[in-house]
C-alpha cells in the first residue's frame, strides 16, 4: 500500500497534471491510501473550484487511515522519542507518518522529514506501475 503525501499532489497540480490520471494505475489496483491531514493540506491550497471538487472526489474514493485517539497517542510517543534525539518534526508530518506506519504503507513524498522516522518506509516517487 502507498500513502501519497500532499507534496506529490501539489507537484502534480502545479505541473497542471490531473492527479487522477497520473495515479490511475495505482488507483485501479486500490493501492493508494489517504488520511485526513493530507486531504486538508491539499484541499486548502486548491484555488480553482472544479479542481477542488475533482480532488475532493478523488479523496472520497480512497481508503483512509483513521486518525483516532490511539493514533494520537502513538504520534505523541513518536514525537517524544524523536524530540529526545534532537529531531523535531512538524506535527502534521508526524501524524501522516503514524498513519503510514499503522497501515503498513510506504509514504510517497519529497519531504525529507519522513526519512527521520525510524521504521517508516519512504520513497520520493511512485514505483513503476
Amino acid at each position: 500500500m502507498l500513502l501519497v503525501d500532499s507534496t506529490l499532489y501539489v507537484d502534480l497540480l502545479r505541473a497542471r497534471r490531473d492527479p487522477v490520471e497520473a495515479l490511475r494505475p495505482w488507483l485501479l489496483r486500490e493501492e493508494i491510501l489517504c488520511c485526513a491531514v493530507i486531504r486538508c493540506e491539499v484541499l486548502r491550497g486548491v484555488v480553482n473550484k472544479k479542481v477542488h471538487e475533482r480532488m475532493r472526489d478523488l479523496f472520497d474514493s480512497l481508503s483512509s487511515v483513521d486518525i483516532d485517539t490511539s493514533l494520537w497517542d502513538e504520534t505523541a510517543r513518536l514525537a517524544w522519542a524523536l524530540d529526545r534525539r534532537g529531531v523535531v518534526l512538524p506535527l502534521t508530518d508526524l501524524v501522516i507518518a503514524g498513519c503510514a506506519m499503522r497501515a503498513g504503507a510506504t509514504i510517497i513524498s519529497s519531504d525529507e522529514h519522513f526519512k527521520e522516522v525510524p521504521g517508516l518506509a519512504t520513497a520520493a516517487a511512485l514505483p513503476k506501475p
